[in-house]
């Protein structure tokens, strides 16, 4: 249970990476039609990448909030975590920052979180 936590919490916040690649290659997929001069079209290719941004970014906010648990957790030495966690979970918390306004604000609440941890 100690290494099933912090584990699950990467593997979902891979989704994150997901989310964002989805995000531009649909943004560029707009980009490309954009010269037929369709806005519908347009229209639907950034939609859509909206959309699949939300519904792949709500395993990586649960990853997130496991991830927060195991650092509190990690405080009060009730789970150890190994340093590659850490690395790892910084490694998302800078990519939660790209998500902005609220992915912002996760993003630096994580590092502050990290920072205390790391101590």
């Amino acid at each position: 249970m100690k290494t099933l936590l912090p584990l699950l919490s990467l593997i979902l916040q891979a989704f994150l990476l997901l989310a964002l690649t989805s995000f531009f290659s649909g943004f560029y997929n707009a980009y490309t039609v954009f010269a037929g001069g369709d806005p519908k079209l347009i229209a639907g290719h950034i939609s859509s990448a909206i959309v699949v941004l939300l519904i792949q970014i709500i395993p990586a906010l649960i990853g997130l909030f496991i991830n927060t648990y195991v650092l509190n957790s990690r405080l009060n030495k009730n789970i150890n975590s190994s340093a590659i966690f850490l690395n790892i979970s910084k490694f998302y918390a800078y990519l939660w920052i790209l998500f902005i306004p609220l992915g912002t604000f996760l993003g630096i609440k994580q590092l502050i979180r990290l920072k205390s941890v790391s101590k």
